[in-house]
């Protein structure tokens, strides 16, 4: 899987790094992942400043709507996204708008400083 993540029960955080060309597959399999791993208020840092996408629009719409819905499940912990240079951004910011994230979710241009925001965020409990 071109998605390389940990899931640290402990700090109840998420590290997702991409490290190839990803598809929406592969998106849907890290989303399934982290629900099935109970982790969904864990915060998250999805570092995709190494990866490519081979995904549509609609295929963000498809995302979107998804976390959309898993906000109906569960409280979602803090989101740190970092998008590869160019285009990325302009598809993570959709993803969050669409997403119906309030406020959890941010765009950042490096791993360093996503991170320094990640760490101010509450850690979210597991989900029962």
């Amino acid at each position: 899987m071109p998605i390389e993540f940990t899931i640290d029960h402990d700090k109840k955080f998420i590290h997702a790094r991409v490290l190839g060309t990803i598809e929406l597959k592969d998106l849907e399999g890290f989303m399934d992942a982290v629900v099935a791993g109970n982790a969904l208020a864990y915060r998250k840092l999805f570092d995709g400043t190494k990866g490519d996408g081979t995904y549509t629009d609609g295929d963000v719409m498809t995302l979107a709507a998804r976390a959309a819905a898993y906000a109906t499940l569960a409280k979602r912990g803090p989101l740190a996204l970092v998008p590869k240079a160019g285009s990325g951004a302009e598809l993570a910011q959709r993803y969050v708008n669409v997403g119906k994230f309030s406020g959890e979710a941010r765009i950042f241009e490096s791993v360093d400083s996503a991170r320094k925001w990640l760490e101010t965020q509450p850690a979210g409990e597991n989900l029962p």
